[in-house]
């Protein structure tokens, strides 16, 4: 492993011969000068570095949750439809469907045990092979029963959570027959719950609670009787304390010979939980530091009622993922996701649903050119609760209310209190619903907008409120300033999206032109940021698996994020947040994976925790140089908020060892041009071993980070870098 070389030039004696001039625009910046020029007039946004997660999409917030159990209620689980199967790559042939998909993940790159659907089965027995199933509308499985006549159904008329419920029918004269899941992962020392609702079907009957290692149905690793199940549901609960056992387990419930049962919303758990996340994947996420979270989505935030995601857990009905297929258990909602977000330190974003006749029925995607998406970007559901433009509207305002009005001020902040949640969450940020261009016209989204932005703001007028200003037609700045004309007054910032960097200037032009013009302080962000590099760069070199999900695991990937993250810094507060889209668990596109064996940064996670704490805060021109979009080898320098450190960027995106030497003699201190001297050195390194590198939970530190601090220094006039192949380097002066 090479290490960094950092050569630091001390300061010259007075009358030493002028620092070499700095090469030509469009030079590869082996010798630059810092001037005292900031590129902004505000300081870089503290929110920059941001997050976006969605429920009902990806398996996102499942696998961040301390629940064990897939479809814990047994309920009909809808196929995932075209546009999932395409944003998780999975289609055979991207230009024939006829060809299908590919159902056996476990080859994939990004794979791993947070992705499995478990299979409901029948046991002694074994569940099917592992396949998900785009045909089935549901994973309940007759498996192969080792000599056990034993039944599973499903019924409708005994649901008590969801749609419907599970029926258990032993006909055997003297064995007992079990309903099994796998893929439970146990670990020595914790403590495990199971809950559910149970009845008998006949008189009174017994059932016991067994975990048993995976595959194995000889000697259980616990046995906990559930005793005196009557003809009506009850709660049976139980507990026990892990001793023995690491590993990988099935759950399993029986019951006795000719009986039957009929079960629905179960549950099995750790007793180790934060308001149901798991511990490790809070901690992890501490560690990526996102200064903003947007919740609860996408797409999906635009079909969503938040009032179904609050309350007692057992009072939230499981809904059908309506964008995506799939399923929202509603376990996390807007509590959970608060409490997360308080947690892991990160402002909160809410995308709200504004109700209109077009959400109703049938809904085809369009293309951002208006065009429809093929057959297989469709959902077949009928919403009527979603038509009634001022049902949303009192949605909303009741959204804000329970979020951010003291207790004892609205029947809404009550609510909250009564769910346990007596302070006020706080939340400033509020979007103007997904991909508005699906459902209305720019002008008559702008004038709905109004609407809901006076009527939120009445209740709490501290929040700020986003207006979407993507994909409206071929003639995009025309539709946005058309709707800053309608809106802009009763607007805070637009709500974009977008990668090149000729993009976001034309958005900012619009933005600066409408400022100026109306005296208002409208600021940019970008809500969810795909960090696609569209054949850039050289780290699409060595790719075979997976296409693009593959990319977007590597060191390669997570060099583009940096890249792109100093380029939203030097527009300075200008941009407010930029939203990493996705934070968990989607299929190679995110910043943390959290499979059942623990939890880890990806490369794009760790390249945004260490650009999160960046003190960098005024960018500053360096002289006869800018960084271009497509530059493998890149520099930057900005001062910290309080203009006394220096911040040094070094990005060498190539395979080989490269040096940078910033003059800055430039920097005075004072009125009489005293040239600013620093006294230590504080020098972080990411690198890998080439862009290829990812990490995984077998190597979760693959990805390298170095850090070191020098003192004792005295620097003026030049301080030179030189970073090592495929490496990001921050050097902070004082």
């Amino acid at each position: 492993m090479k290490k960094l070389v950092v050569m630091m030039l001390l300061a010259a004696v007075a009358g030493s011969a002028a620092a070499q001039a700095a090469k030509p625009a469009g030079a590869e910046p082996t010798h630059v000068t810092v001037t005292p020029e900031t590129l902004a007039q505000t300081p870089v946004s503290e929110l920059l570095y941001s997050n976006f997660i969605e429920l009902g999409y990806g398996y996102q917030i499942e696998a961040m949750m301390t629940e064990m159990l897939f479809n814990r209620s047994f309920e009909t689980y809808t196929p995932y439809n075209g546009s999932t199967w395409h944003w998780f790559g999975l289609w055979k042939d991207n230009k024939d469907y006829s060809k299908g998909v590919i159902t056996d993940w476990r080859e994939m790159v990004w794979y791993h045990s947070a992705y499995e659907h478990n299979d409901w089965f029948a046991a002694p027995g074994a569940p099917g092979p592992f396949n998900i199933d785009v045909d089935s509308t549901y994973f309940i499985k007759q498996s192969p029963i080792l000599n056990v006549e034993f039944e599973l159904t499903k019924t409708k008329e005994d649901s008590r959570h969801g749609t419907q419920a599970l029926r258990l029918l032993n006909h055997e004269q003297t064995k007992w027959g079990a309903l099994a899941q796998e893929g439970k992962l146990l670990r020595k020392g914790q403590v495990y719950k199971f809950s559910g609702l149970i009845k008998s079907d006949g008189g009174n009957s017994n059932a016991e609670l067994r975990l048993y290692p995976r595959g194995k149905w000889d000697q259980p690793i616990v046995t906990l009787p559930l005793s005196d199940i009557g003809k009506e549901y009850s709660l049976k609960t139980a507990q026990f304390r892990n001793d023995h056992f690491d590993g990988d387990a099935t759950f399993s419930l029986w019951i006795p010979p000719q009986s039957s049962i009929t079960v629905d919303d179960f549950s099995f758990a750790p007793e180790e939980s934060y308001y149901g996340w798991r511990p490790d994947a809070v901690e992890i996420s501490k560690k990526v530091g996102p200064k903003l979270m947007r919740f609860p989505g996408g797409c999906f935030a635009a079909l969503y009622d938040w009032r179904e995601g609050i309350g007692p857990r057992e009072e939230r009905v499981p809904k059908t993922s309506y964008s995506w297929g799939g399923m929202n258990y509603n376990d996390i909602g807007t509590d959970e996701f608060a409490m997360f977000s308080k947690a892991i330190g990160a402002e909160m974003m809410f995308c709200i649903n504004m109700y209109h006749p077009r959400k109703q029925h049938l809904i085809q995607f369009q293309k951002p050119n208006g065009e429809l998406m093929p057959e297989p970007w469709k959902h077949g559901f009928d919403l009527p609760e979603f038509a009634d433009p001022d049902e949303g509207l009192r949605s909303a305002v009741d959204w804000v209310a329970y979020c951010n009005l003291p207790a004892g001020t609205h029947p809404m902040a009550d609510l909250r209190a009564k769910n346990g949640f007596k302070e006020p969450f706080g939340v400033k940020y509020w979007e103007c619903d997904n991909e508005s261009f699906r459902w209305m016209t720019a002008e008559d989204y702008a004038r709905d907008v109004i609407r809901y932005s006076r009527a939120m703001k009445a209740v709490d007028p501290t929040i700020q409120i986003g207006l979407t200003t993507y994909a409206w037609g071929d003639q995009p700045e025309k539709a946005i300033a058309t709707m800053l004309e309608i809106a802009g007054k009763d607007i805070d910032f637009l709500a974009d999206r977008g990668n090149p960097e000729e993009h976001l200037d034309a958005r900012l032009k619009l933005m600066h032109a409408y400022n100026k013009a109306n005296g208002t302080t409208i600021q940019y962000t970008n809500t969810e940021w795909f960090p696609w590099e569209d054949g850039d760069f050289n780290v699409y070199t060595g790719i075979t698996d997976n296409s693009t999900w593959s990319i977007n695991q590597r060191w390669g990937h997570a060099m583009f994020v940096l890249k792109s993250f100093m380029s939203w810094q030097r527009r300075g507060g200008d941009v407010l947040f930029v939203n990493y889209n996705n934070f968990a668990n989607t299929h190679a596109q995110c910043v943390i994976e959290t499979p059942r064996e623990g939890v880890y940064m990806t490369a794009d996670g760790a390249a945004l925790s260490m650009i999160s704490r960046s003190p960098a805060a005024w960018p500053l021109q360096l002289q006869d140089y800018k960084a271009g979009p497509r530059d493998d080898f890149q520099v930057q320098a900005a001062w910290d908020k309080e203009r006394k450190r220096l911040v040094l960027y070094v990005l060498n995106r190539t395979a080989e060892e490269k040096t940078a030497t910033f003059d800055i003699s430039q920097l005075e201190r004072n009125k009489w041009w005293s040239k600013r001297t620093f006294k230590s050195a504080e020098t972080r390194t990411l690198y890998a071993d080439d862009a290829l590198t990812r990490n995984t939970m077998e190597n979760p530190d693959a990805i390298k980070r170095e850090d070191q601090t020098q003192t004792g220094l005295s620097i003026r006039d030049e301080y030179s870098v030189t970073a090592q192949p495929w490496s990001f380097v921050e050097v902070i002066l004082d």
